[in-house]
């Protein structure tokens, strides 16, 4: 016996049907199989069918033919057969998906228990009258068609909640689509329409609106009025502005408007859910202080590719930001106050033509941007942030600091108890953090005067270490056992000396050690093979020892900027893999300030040349 081939349904849950399901009168009815599927189930599958006429049967499927009639006359209630009549159900979901279907029969009235119809990726110009007699349906996808207008039915659907018309030729939208006021999700998307009523106001109910690829150059003060908006996507349009009266969709959570002609952010003062705004490809030229003030909220600012020149420095307001992308702008500097944001986990930079910070910075990735930011802050302007407006919490004097809770650090993998006012580092901090497995602290701008002991607990877990601006007078022997270590930054602080046990961290990247009372650059650190930046500034080093410098066959930058030195060998020219070095503000004659002002090429090729023969 030969076996019979399947075919799978491209939906689940409407079973396996065989090859021959269709009978071969020009496939004009179903097969009885099927049809007692249908009955039983309440839903029909024909997608995928390479249908170019609905068969007429499915309009009348719970109507009996003569042979049914027959079966159900000789049955009777002590049948136990599995076609009892009265075991069938209405009909509530029919999919007619992905065929060629050019016409519905008036007769899909007769379906008057419908809740689901979907007819996507058709040929369909046009729906009859009587599909508003299907006062249950709920949900219609009638998406990638050939409608020039909304089908006159989808008027008197009171219940529907949700219709996708996404990928059609619609250029108009009727008044009417107010009646349709139930609607929770309204997909427009890739038509040609130019204008939206007013009337789509009373669609208070949707909470996601699609209306991108479009040619829409103005919106309706009335989208004011709906209410439970949540969600606004207006992508690849023509809009040159957004009306002012959106700042009061209080519901709203995200909103799309990339490729349009923006040539400023929009007033949403009052979006106060607004979690993630995309401005890309616009042709926005600033953002101002005033345009923080309207965003407050936001975790997603998108502004790539417009022609912004700055960033204020009020961009503190913006304390729950965690993705900033200003990639491809005119931006030449990034406001220090950038590096104090709490949340801020990517910042995207690319096309940008940098000037007042380095290639190199920038390679580091968000947190060695972020950090380097935070290193060029002084405590003055912090409080000058402040009193200008920006939301940077004070540093408190009394009390206990909140503890971010084990979920918060799993998500962030950051301990950030940065200007808390800490004097010791709370135990449940450090017990979160554990059981969080974060990897980076940053306990920076507090009080420490020593080393928090119990952080020997998660050093060995830890990548990345901020003790700056602190009263830290000795680092202890203990910090050997962070073997992930590749971030340390120490710098304002009363050191004098680091232990030996550094020169144990394999996988230092990168020590910050400005302003200290450090007399050299610590022998420990000539042991840190893979140490490419040395930030030493502002200490007491009097003298450069260049044959253990040339160890570090991986440094890249070395900082030694107001120091003590006086004299610079000349050998430390031969140390190619250096790309910067920085020797203003010492005690030196040579090389004179005007070579220093020429960069570290000129620095090293005019060392190299006072080498002795």
């Amino acid at each position: 016996m030969t076996s019979r081939k399947f075919r799978k349904s491209p939906n689940t849950g409407f079973g396996q049907y065989p090859d021959s399901v269709f009978c071969q009168q020009g496939m004009e009815d179903l097969h009885p199989q099927m049809v007692k599927q249908a009955r039983q189930s309440g839903q029909l599958n024909l997608s995928n069918r390479g249908l170019t006429m609905v068969p007429d049967k499915v309009w009348n499927i719970a109507e009996l033919d003569k042979e049914e009639e027959k079966t159900v006359n000789s049955l009777n209630m002590d049948s136990s057969s599995s076609e009892n009549w009265w075991d069938q159900v209405d009909l509530t979901k029919l999919i007619l998906a992905c065929n060629k279907i050019s016409a519905i029969s008036p007769q899909i009235s007769n379906l008057c228990s419908l809740t689901t119809l979907d007819l996507h990726d058709n040929q369909l110009e046009s729906l009859p009258d009587s599909l508003g007699e299907l006062q249950r349906m709920s949900k219609l996808n009638l998406s990638h068609n050939r409608f020039n207008e909304i089908p006159e039915g989808i008027f008197k659907m009171t219940e529907l909640r949700v219709l996708q018309l996404n990928n059609n030729r619609i250029e108009v939208i009727d008044e009417r689509i107010s009646d349709v006021n139930m609607l929770n999700n309204f997909d427009l998307a890739n038509n040609k329409i130019k204008n939206l009523p007013g009337s789509i106001g009373f669609l208070t109910k949707i909470s996601n609106l699609n209306l991108s690829n479009n040619q829409l150059e103005t919106l309706p003060h009335e989208i004011s009025s709906m209410a439970g908006l949540a969600t606004l996507e207006l992508t690849n349009n023509q809009l040159s502005h957004l009306p002012d009266s959106m700042q009061e969709l209080s519901h709203l959570e995200m909103l799309y408007v990339r490729h349009n002609k923006l040539t400023s952010i929009p007033v949403l003062t009052h979006c106060i859910n607004l979690k993630e705004l995309h401005l890309g490809n616009n042709r926005i030229v600033e953002l101002t202080t005033k345009d923080v003030e309207n965003i407050v909220n936001v975790r997603t600012l998108d502004l790539r590719d417009n022609k912004i020149t700055k960033i204020p420095e009020e961009i503190t307001g913006l304390q729950l930001l965690e993705r900033l992308d200003v990639t491809n702008n005119d931006l030449s500097t990034l406001p220090y106050s950038l590096g104090v944001l709490p949340h801020l986990k990517a910042v995207q930079l690319e096309g940008n033509p940098m000037k007042t910070i380095r290639r190199d910075i920038i390679a580091r990735g968000t947190v060695g941007l972020l950090k380097y930011l935070r290193s060029r802050l002084e405590e003055g302007q912090i409080v000058e942030l402040n009193k200008n407006g920006g939301n940077i919490s004070p540093v408190p004097v009394s009390g206990s600091p909140p503890i971010p809770d084990k979920f918060t650090l799993k998500t962030s993998q950051n301990l950030n108890l940065s200007m808390k006012g800490l004097v010791e580092l709370p135990d449940e901090a450090v017990e979160n953090a554990f059981e969080a497995k974060v990897q980076a602290v940053d306990f920076s701008k507090n009080q420490f005067a020593e080393f928090p002991t119990n952080m020997e607990k998660i050093i060995p877990q830890l990548y990345d270490i901020n003790l700056s601006s602190n009263k830290l007078g000795r680092i202890p022997s203990f910090i050997a056992l962070g073997e992930l270590i590749q971030f340390l930054d120490f710098s304002n602080n009363r050191l004098t000396e680091l232990p030996e046990e550094i020169g144990g961290l394999k996988h230092l990247r990168e020590i910050i050690l400005s302003v200290n009372q450090l007399p050299t650059i610590p022998e420990c650190l000539y042991d840190c093979a893979k140490l490419e930046t040395i930030l030493i500034a502002n200490n007491r080093i009097s003298c450069l020892e260049v044959e253990k410098l040339s160890k570090l066959s991986q440094l890249a930058i070395l900082d030694l900027q107001n120091n003590a030195i006086q004299t610079v060998p000349p050998e430390l020219g031969n140390l190619t893999q250096l790309r910067t070095v920085q020797l203003e503000g010492n005690l030196f004659r040579m090389p004179r300030a005007a070579i220093l002002v020429q960069g570290t090429s000129a620095v090293m090729a005019y060392l190299r040349d006072r080498i002795p023969k």
